[in-house]
């Protein structure tokens, strides 16, 4: 028990002293305060739940995983290393070329549909020799022996192209706005008129104008049945399921780089292109240099000009190329073998090309998942991204119109939205309907990828109207990517 005088010193003690209590922040990068804050990855993901979702119903989560998780890589071996000691090593190790896969699905579709073909015959000439042998016991007219329905079977009805034309595919396609983007996918996806962020509202681009119910143009398709994988180029990738990964490649006698890391889903459109010799060729949007590259090592174009819009980008392609061809400067581009050009793609004059590249810029959809840095999604950048759409269809309609008559454009992306894939392909389609006299063939590449079924998942054809799209899985980590092919005519 305290005193009398205790507590009395202990009451002045109380009120003599003053207890100040300090909260001292944390640092910005303290767990606490990142575990709060809202990333441009985070907003990324949200909007592609949101979005997608919709879009590919069920098969979002195994989509959302396979963006989510590792993604794979091809190996483009450089022809101008040491190329056949390279192959060797990625064999030794379980790669496998690409090239060779595709040949022999090609050869067991081609077995298959034969077979089929074969059976399906023998069976209607059974039942005509059935129907033949009840007419004779009904006393029946007498047939002269010479049935046309059973004569000049020949090898072309057992072709791959005879075969598949007879296959459940669309043979034309009648754009109808009332009936297919605009009320299917694209319609229910157009961005709101105004969208809000933090204090302000930000006016959407009204490109989307396209989308009016009276109007209607036809969009002329053919179907193609082969790629053409060029016998120079070496690409080298690992079976589906399969956990290996490349070893970072190491340099040559002649010090260049013995092969070129690249997502596997970027091959396809290069492959689209279909470039032959002698061919000049345009890469409109070639930062970092990748599809460039491997367009070289087919040996077939006499010209590369790979363009972009500034000087950094520029760069990147050139420190590419510096470090896969040796003498770059004597052997190529003094030569005129490749040319690096800055312009903003919308505006690039030249023409004349036989094949033009244009991958655009896009929401770039693994990238926004994984890095804060340079991401489409921070806030600081919203404007630009509601841009988007409207760049992307300036860069493939001035493409369209620097390509010569006969010529190939390749649209492609890497990402999984339906506005920038078809929708854009959709509205510089009508554009040119519309404002110019140039006819554009859309080449329905669905026969010919089905020799590719062992490497990419693709979307449903169902969703798409043009394109196609290697949708990311878990066992066949590659893209999105969409690539359109498209042909001037006239």
């Amino acid at each position: 028990m305290f005193s009398s005088n205790s507590k009395n010193m202990l009451k002045q003690l109380n009120k003599d002293i003053r207890v100040l209590v300090v909260r001292y922040k944390n640092h910005p990068n303290h767990w606490s305060i990142l575990q709060k804050k809202v990333h441009p990855v985070d907003k990324a993901l949200s909007h592609f739940d949101d979005f997608y979702k919709q879009v590919y119903d069920k098969q979002w989560l195994s989509i959302r995983d396979g963006l989510l998780g590792t993604q794979k890589y091809v190996a483009v071996i450089n022809t101008f290393g040491d190329s056949e000691e390279s192959m060797a090593k990625l064999e030794l190790g379980g790669a496998i070329n690409m090239r060779t896969l595709f040949k022999l699905e090609k050869q067991h579709i081609e077995d298959k549909l034969a077979k089929n073909k074969r059976f399906s015959r023998l069976k209607q000439i059974l039942d005509l020799d059935k129907l033949s042998e009840q007419q004779e016991e009904n006393s029946a007219p007498e047939n002269d022996g010479t049935n046309t329905e059973t004569s000049g079977i020949n090898a072309r009805e057992f072709s791959l192209e005879n075969s598949l034309d007879n296959a459940e595919y669309d043979t034309k396609r009648l754009v109808d706005i009332k009936n297919v983007l605009s009320t299917e996918i694209l319609h229910e996806f157009v961005p709101a008129t105004k969208i809000k962020g933090r204090e302000d509202f930000i006016l959407e681009s009204s490109h989307y104008k396209l989308y009016d119910n009276n109007s209607r143009f036809n969009v002329q398709v053919e179907k193609e049945y082969d790629i053409d994988f060029p016998e120079h180029l070496n690409v080298y990738c690992y079976e589906a399921e399969s956990e290996s990964t490349f070893q970072s490649a190491k340099k040559s006698v002649a010090g260049v780089l013995n092969y070129y890391l690249m997502d596997g889903g970027s091959v396809l459109p290069v492959l689209a292109l279909n470039l032959k010799p002698g061919h000049r060729m345009l890469d409109m949007c070639a930062a970092p240099g990748g599809k460039s590259l491997l367009a070289l090592q087919s040996l077939y174009p006499e010209c590369i000009v790979s363009n972009d819009v500034s000087q950094s980008r520029l760069n990147r392609i050139d420190s590419v190329f510096r470090q896969f061809l040796y003498d770059f400067d004597e052997r190529w581009l003094n030569t005129g073998r490749i040319r690096l050009t800055k312009f903003d793609g919308r505006f690039v004059v030249e023409d004349n090309f036989d094949r033009i590249l244009v991958d655009v810029p896009c929401t770039t959809d693994r990238h926004s998942l994984h890095n804060n840095d340079n991401n489409i999604f921070k806030p600081s950048r919203i404007k630009e991204r509601l841009q988007i759409p409207k760049l992307q269809q300036q860069l493939l309609f001035n493409a369209l119109k620097l390509v010569r008559k006969g010529g190939i454009v390749v649209y492609s992306t890497c990402s999984l939205s339906p506005i920038q894939n078809d929708g854009v392909v959709h509205m510089v389609l009508k554009q040119i309907w519309e404002e110019t006299n140039m006819e554009v063939i859309v080449k329905d590449l669905s026969p010919a990828l089905l020799q590719t079924k062992h490497v990419f998942k693709f979307a449903d054809k169902k969703l798409l109207k043009y394109g196609h799209l290697v949708l990311p899985c878990l066992a066949q980590n590659y893209g999105p990517t969409y690539f359109c092919k498209l042909q001037r005519v006239k």
